[in-house]
């Protein structure tokens, strides 16, 4: 086995993330440890897949605890890495200072993203000599461990990545240590279940002995070609789905040489996180706000890896409700402050249905497959709404419709008025 080098694989820090929230400093502290993890680790490269920031305009608060975190791996030793080419890139556009210590690599996320023409905050850090930005391009190193070629593509749209990929075509560089790097959804590996990629595994180009995407935030690893393709998660938890729950926040690091090992490294200072998923059927929002209450009890009882912090939980609802009960009646907020000295509570209650409502979209339903026209369809829910009020037809309701339906709104209220004076006259004689 050969000299080998040492390469930490890190992405997604999403700083800036969770303004004025209770979890405003946790993507800060999560990308420092992971930057300080790499030093210790003595790596020799730090690449960075897309998304370390979350927003395309940080604010200058922002950006001075960026650079101060980002300034971690060039005030390392002095570096043993050179710059022998860039391939479709200007190198002048590279600044010696971005070679001390141990060189950043970057590419853009979608959160970074910007129009043609405009600065985005990955070629801002390239610009203050804190990164190597790659946007459809490579740079060649020498190392005392062999040459190494870094190719990479910012975040493109989902629906343009595979002709994007297509006409960049990158070719891996012979001799070297090649390393395709992307900001990409790929197949089954996606940012959310509502993510429909166009980009597939197969879609990248062979040769290469390893491939990198970030944008998904939970790490996985394969294969493809024979070779390592890794995702290494967001460092912070962002989206709050299952898989964040199950699988634990760090990066990678990567061994080169004769025969290539990578390895997880994962962070200590990430909130525990646990998500709960419960179907209901015909229940009040009294039995669900028990049931929540319950089961944060049992949750607030369980093992912790981070004690000094308070975790996150999350419930999501779903199933039918019982009669008389909207899910607008379940107070999530309540809830969270009856809980908000243990933890930081999430309540998705968008799929839970009220009966009631099911009942009048299958109304709505029946109507239109029987292709009634629209007044006589509007008519029939306007008298389903009225029974379920028990209206006693005190007014002539088609009367009253075709009225309205012709701008005789003066009409319409005359005959109103009208009952209600009988009403009212009666009910006074009654009392006499």
């Amino acid at each position: 086995m050969g000299p080998q080098l040492k390469i930490a694989v890190l992405s997604d820090f999403h700083l800036g993330a969770k303004q004025r929230s209770p979890r405003e400093q946790d993507p800060l502290i999560q990308a420092r440890e992971a930057f300080e993890k790499a030093v210790q680790e003595n790596v020799q490269l730090i690449l960075i897949s897309g998304d370390i920031f979350n927003q395309r305009t940080p604010s200058q608060e922002l950006w001075a605890k960026a650079m101060r975190i980002l300034n971690l791996p060039p005030s390392k030793d002095e570096s043993r890495v050179e710059l022998l080419e860039a391939l479709g890139k200007d190198g002048g556009e590279i600044s010696p200072l971005a070679l001390r210590g141990i060189p950043v690599i970057a590419i853009h996320g979608n959160h970074e993203r910007r129009g043609v023409g405009l600065v985005d905050p990955v070629e801002a850090l390239e610009a203050a000599g804190l990164v190597i930005r790659l946007n459809q391009n490579t740079i060649l190193l020498k190392t005392p461990e062999g040459k190494v070629a870094i190719h990479g593509m910012g975040f493109v749209p989902e629906e343009e990545a595979r002709n994007v990929m297509g006409l960049w075509n990158p070719k891996p560089i012979k001799g070297a240590y090649n390393v395709l790097m992307i900001h990409q959804s790929l197949g089954q590996y996606t940012y959310s279940e509502d993510e429909k990629p166009v980009l597939v595994p197969s879609d990248l180009p062979e040769g290469f002995d390893l491939y990198i995407s970030g944008h998904v935030h939970y790490q996985a690893d394969t294969k493809i070609y024979g070779k390592p393709l890794l995702f290494p998660g967001s460092t912070f938890r962002t989206q709050l789905l299952p898989i964040e729950a199950e699988v634990p926040k760090g990066f990678f690091i990567i061994n080169t040489g004769g025969d290539p090992t990578y390895r997880f490294i994962e962070l200590d200072s990430v909130r525990d996180f646990f998500y709960e998923e419960k179907e209901f059927d015909g229940v009040t929002i009294r039995q669900i706000e028990d049931w929540i209450t319950r089961k944060m009890r049992e949750i607030l009882e369980k093992p912790r890896k981070n004690k000094d912090k308070r975790p996150l939980v999350r419930f999501r609802l779903r199933g039918e409700l019982a009669k008389g009960n909207t899910k607008d009646e379940l107070i999530a907020a309540d809830l969270v402050d009856k809980f908000v000295n243990d933890s930081i509570l999430h309540i998705s209650k968008r799929e839970l249905v009220s009966l009631d409502l099911e009942e009048q979209t299958q109304l709505l339903q029946d109507l239109r497959e029987r292709k009634i026209p629209l007044e006589e369809m509007t008519m029939n829910i306007l008298k389903s709404k009225l029974e379920e009020v028990k209206y006693d037809k005190l007014f002539e309701i088609d009367s009253l419709y075709e009225l309205l339906s012709e701008g005789m709104e003066d009409e319409a209220l005359r005959r109103i008025s009208g009952t209600i004076d009988q009403l009212t006259e009666t009910e006074l004689e009654g009392k006499a």
